[in-house]
Formats: C-alpha cells, structure tokens, sequence
C-alpha cells in the first residue's frame, strides 16, 4: 500500500511566506524595507506581497516608517516607496547567559533594540537548582520592571555553561555547578516561568552574534574559543552553529591534546582545559578569569605556552573546519589579540600542503551585551523560521 501524501495546503504556505517576509523585514532592522523590495527579494508577486504586510500590519507585527526607503530614486514619478519596520512593542524577547561566577540578562524588543539588562554574581555554594531559581527571579522582575504584558514575551533563551544537548533543552555536564549533570533546566524554568525556554551553549550563542553583529565583513565561517574559567569553543558555518548528530554542542576544551598530560576535572587525562587552567590556578581560585593579569605580574610566559597549547588544537581543526576566521574571546582585547597572535605565528612556523587559504587570527575581549543578543536569537530565530 502506497504511503499517504498530505500536500501543502494553501494555510500551511501563506504562513510559510508571512514568515518568510517578517524575517526580511525584522532582519532589516530600524532602516526597513518596502513592498517593492520584498517582491525583489522574495520573487513573489505584488498581490501576494501587498496581501501579507496587510496581515502583518493588521496583526500588529509590523508599521510603516515615515519616510522613503533610503536610496529611492528621487526623480521617479508618483509617490516613493514606503517602507515598513517591525513594529518595537509587538513583542519582546529575553536573553540569559550564566556560568558558575555570573547571570546576566538582556531583554530586546522586537526591532531588535536593548531595552533592560542586568548582572548579579552568583555564590559558589549555589547548586544547580539554586542557579534555576536566581534565573526565573531576574526574567520576572525584568518583567515587571519594564511593564511588559506577559503574553508580549515571545520566550526566554538561555546560554548555558558546559555540554548541552539542544534537543533535549538539557546541560548534560558542567562540573562547576553542583548538581548540573543531565539537568533539565528548559523544563524547570517553563514550570516556573510559563514562558517558552530555548537553550544552547553559551559559548555557541556569543560566537553566533560574533557572527552576526560582530563586523567580521565576509566570513562565511568563525570558529571561536572562549576562555573564560575554562575554555570551550563554536563553530558557525553560515550563520548555523556545528551540532553533534545527537544534537549537543562542542566540547573543545576536552579534546586530548596529550594522553599522558595532567588529570582534568572532567576525569580524563590531557584535555586542552587541564593544560590552560594549570597555567592559572590561582585565578580560578580566586574566581577571576583566567589570565586576568593581576598590577605588576609579568603573565607573557603563561600566555606563550597557552599559545602552543592552542596551536595544536586550531592545528586540528584546520583539518576538520577549515573556519575562515579563528576569534579568540577572553577578559581583555590586549590578551585575546596576544593568544590569536601567538597561534597564527607557530602555525606560520609549522606550513603544510594542506593549508593553501590561511584563515584570520583575531583577538577580542568579551562583550557581555553580545551573548544576551545571542541567547535571545535562539527565540527570535525560533519564531521567524
């Protein structure tokens, strides 16, 4: 017996073309876009188009600018094309990234602008519960703060530390939170919440906006190491962040970059992390990041042997990725710049036959306001899809 087909229905594709033009629209930001460029950019015919910014219009999603698209032709005839925006107050969408020192949060609305934020510390005898429970009190009074009806709050995103598997909206490890291990931390904040939670890595979704607002110029891949307590790293491949085929992000601080190198908290020998973080127990203990240079302290050798550890690793992945651009994230642009500098020479020094397209070495410090833009791009790409 032949399997049924269910044809697309007229419904299932004028939603599939509302979405398509709302993300045109919203990705356009405050410049706008009108009906005329949308019909280029899409190939759909004017009636269709003038169809769905009607229902966009109607449905609150999108108004016009009061102005013409910039770049109109001045002396054409009759009246300038209008353009249209995503309308701020439509909805509102929030953003969270934490690891074991810090929670922070950004709320944007819908033309994609900041309008709150907040950091707290967070103590180290906090458990993972603990963490949830902090979380849902900073969306709530987010919320409340601003004013916003809750049913104006399209979903939270949350950037979280350690190994995660996307699909299950779960951290499967982060070893410095007591009790993250196969925490399901999507589920606890939408009981607490009532909000739709959306969960990456939090490295992924900084590299992700690196991607996006960072003005790399034409990079059609990245691949960026954060060094933060530890050290993990993302690749984005156009715009779309590497996921395991079981659907969890990278772990690049725990690849082996030496069996017999030391023990790693993560139980295995010679991880990339256990390397790093040798050169800066004190600063993990004393909770700052690490090589964050105390006044006065010479930290040039710790950064040069970090260099060759990740040379061998960024050696690595060359074969693997092949990334236009290698961004290194950490307290400080001077560090960063130092650690992208350090690698892009040892690699320099140690050509292959393989690499015939040297790809870019940047450093940067971290940007705070990039990883809260980042988490909440998982809700906003979510719903423009």
């Amino acid at each position: 017996m032949a399997p049924s087909v269910h044809p697309l229905r007229a419904a299932d594709i004028r939603q599939r073309n509302e979405k398509i033009v709302l993300r045109l629209i919203h990705s356009a930001r405050g410049r706008g876009l009108s009906q005329s460029e949308v019909v280029l950019a899409t190939g759909l015919k004017p009636p269709t188009i003038f169809r769905i910014f009607s229902s966009l219009e109607e449905m609150g999603y999108i108004e016009p600018l009061e102005r013409g698209v910039a770049g109109a032709r001045p002396d054409r005839k009759g009246r300038r094309p209008l353009a249209y925006v995503a309308r701020r107050g439509a909805l509102y969408v929030i953003g969270v990234e934490f690891w074991y020192e810090r929670i922070s949060l950004g709320v944007f609305d819908f033309q994609g602008a900041s309008v709150y934020s907040k950091m707290i510390n967070l103590s180290r005898t906090e458990d993972a519960e603990a963490v949830v429970g902090r979380i849902a009190s900073l969306v709530e009074e987010a919320i409340a703060t601003l004013g916003i009806e809750r049913d104006r709050v399209l979903g939270v995103g949350i950037g979280a530390p350690g190994e995660v598997n996307v699909g299950r909206r779960e951290v499967i490890a982060y070893q410095r939170i007591r009790g993250m291990k196969n925490f399901p931390i999507a589920d606890l904040l939408e009981k607490k919440l009532g909000l739709e939670i959306f969960v990456h890595n939090n490295c992924s979704v900084v590299a992700k906006s690196e991607f996006r607002y960072g003005g790399l110029g034409d990079e059609d891949s990245l691949f960026m190491f954060l060094l933060r307590s530890g050290l993990n790293g993302a690749f984005v491949d156009r715009g779309k962040v590497f996921l395991s085929p079981q659907g969890t992000t990278i772990e690049m601080g725990h690849i082996c970059i030496d069996y017999n190198g030391p023990v790693c908290e993560c139980g295995s020998k010679g991880c990339l992390e256990a390397f790093i973080s040798a050169l800066n127990k004190e600063n993990l203990e004393a909770g700052r990041w690490l090589f964050q240079s105390e006044p006065g302290k010479d930290e040039g050798w710790k950064l040069e042997l970090a260099s060759d550890y990740l040379a061998s690793a960024v050696h690595t992945l060359l074969r693997l990725f092949k990334p236009s651009s290698f961004l290194f994230v950490s307290c400080s642009e001077q560090i960063s710049a130092a650690l992208a500098e350090g690698v892009q020479k040892r690699l320099s020094a140690n050509p292959s036959s393989f690499d015939e397209v040297q790809p870019r070495f940047i450093g940067r410090s971290y940007d705070p306001s990039l990883a809260w833009r980042g988490a909440a791009d998982l809700v906003i790409d979510s719903f423009l899809e």
